[in-house]
This record gives structure tokens, sequence and C-alpha cells, in this order.
């Protein structure tokens, strides 16, 4: 058994026994971590004094081949009270934390992503506004992180330079972006606006990136929603992506535009 003193991003708790929690921790060497802190939650009120999206430092006991590890000595580092006394806020936090808990494995060290949800959450708490534009930057650097970046640069199908204006197709299974001319049959659900693109093609890299695309709620809420199918599809998971549901209905209330995964693998 080792211990260690370690920073921990709280990406979701859950209740154990009567006063004790199992919590899901981003840790910058281990990646994720599934901790139990015994006698957390107050017992007349169930409450815990850890919530989701809190930075925290903790020891965690870890124990080699076991899931479940030991968490001690609990320290509040940053708990973010602008996202979490916002409602909108919370919920795009929470769609990020979904896709990390969706696609990363047990204990991968993930130093990168650490420092993303960092930025990410830092951002999140200054930001006022449009929220669509932060998410989709996160997707896109998550997915630049993660191995499976997309390719804004040439046309996966006649590999000639992406025009500079215009309509793309994103093509999930192949990982880029087909040109017009490219698109025999012009499936609306793939249509991507260029302006988009920085976003998730790894040309802005900064969270706090501020310029957003003139464009419909309708659209806004397409373009996240195939964004996320994007990340859910490279990461070979098919979970049913309730929070980015919950966000959607904050964000976009009466859009209920089908996602491009939801026939089968675009």
């Amino acid at each position: 058994m080792a211990i260690e003193k370690t920073k921990a991003f709280v990406l979701k708790t859950l209740p154990y026994r009567e006063s004790s929690g199992i919590f899901y921790l981003l840790t910058e060497q281990h990646g994720l971590v599934h901790g139990l802190a015994k006698g957390i939650r107050k017992k007349k009120t169930g409450a815990s004094f850890l919530e989701r999206g809190f930075l925290i430092e903790t020891l965690i006991y870890l124990r080699p081949h076991r899931e479940l590890h030991t968490l001690a000595n609990i320290e509040m580092m940053e708990y973010y009270p602008r996202i979490r006394n916002d409602l909108v806020k919370g919920a795009v936090r929470d769609a990020a934390f979904e896709t990390i808990l969706a696609s990363l494995s047990s204990e991968f060290p993930a130093p990168e992503l650490f420092s993303l949800v960092g930025d990410f959450l830092s951002a999140l708490s200054g930001r006022s506004g449009k929220f669509t534009a932060l998410l989709w930057n996160f997707y896109g650097s998550f997915s630049q992180l993660m191995g499976f970046g997309i390719n804004g640069k040439h046309c996966v199908s006649c590999k000639n330079e992406l025009p500079g204006v215009g309509n793309l197709y994103l093509l999930i299974e192949k990982g880029g972006f087909a040109c017009d001319r490219c698109m025999d049959v012009k499936d609306h659900r793939k249509v991507f606006p260029i302006a988009a693109l920085d976003f998730f093609s790894g040309r802005s890299r900064e969270p706090s990136h501020d310029s957003h695309p003139v464009m419909s709620i309708a659209e806004e809420r397409r373009i996240t929603r195939l964004f996320a199918s994007y990340c859910q599809y490279h990461c070979d998971t098919k979970s049913d992506l309730k929070a980015l549901k919950f966000l959607e209905s904050l964000l976009f209330p009466g859009q209920t535009e089908e996602s491009p995964l939801a026939k089968g693998r675009a």
C-alpha cells in the first residue's frame, strides 16, 4: 500500500452507508481515482462538505488491484462559488465532467487533463453570457488530449485544404471534415459552420476564448450535440449524456434536434 498526498477535482459523489461517501476524483498523477471517505457525512443531515466541482487536497491510501481507495485528511482548496451558485454554470461543468467520467480509465496518469479542468473551471467561474463556446473548447481540447483530435486542416475525402468560408461536414467516424464538394448527400445533422471550427480543431486552445459564432439557438444546440457525439463515439461510450440533456433544457428550451448518433453512428 502506498500513501500519497495529492490535489484532486471532485467529479462525482455518492453516499455510502450512514456517514461515509464515495468520491470520483480526477488527480494529476493517477487520473481517475475512486475514493472512500469514512465519516465525512454529517449523521443528522446526511450532508457532505465535499461536492462535485470542488478542488481538494487529500491523502490517498492506494491499494494495488483495488478499485476503491481510502481518503483521509481532506482539505478544501477551491469550491468555485460562482459555479456552485449558478444553475447554468453548474450544468456546463457537469456536461464536461460527464464526458470525462464516461471516457477516462481508472488510475491512468492525466496531468494535462488535470490542468485543462482547472483552466476550464476558472474560465467558467468568470464567464457571463454565452457558455456554449466554452464547452465547445473543452470538447475540442479534451479530444486532443485523448488522442482523437479532429483534423481541421484538410478534407478527409479529397485531402485538399479546407475552405475558409461556408460550411463543412463533420464525419465522426473518420475524425475530420469533408468539404462541400465531397458530400453527395447533404445530411443537415453533419453540417458544421466554419465559424465554429477553431473551437474544436486545436486552433483555439484557450478556455477563456471570448469570441462566439453568430447563430440561432437551434444551431448552437446542434453544434454542441455534434461536439459531444464526436467525443462519445471516439471514447467508445454509450452513456446517455444526462448532464448534457439537462444543460440543453436550460440553454435551448423547446429544441429537440436529433443527435448525430441517434440512428446509429454517423
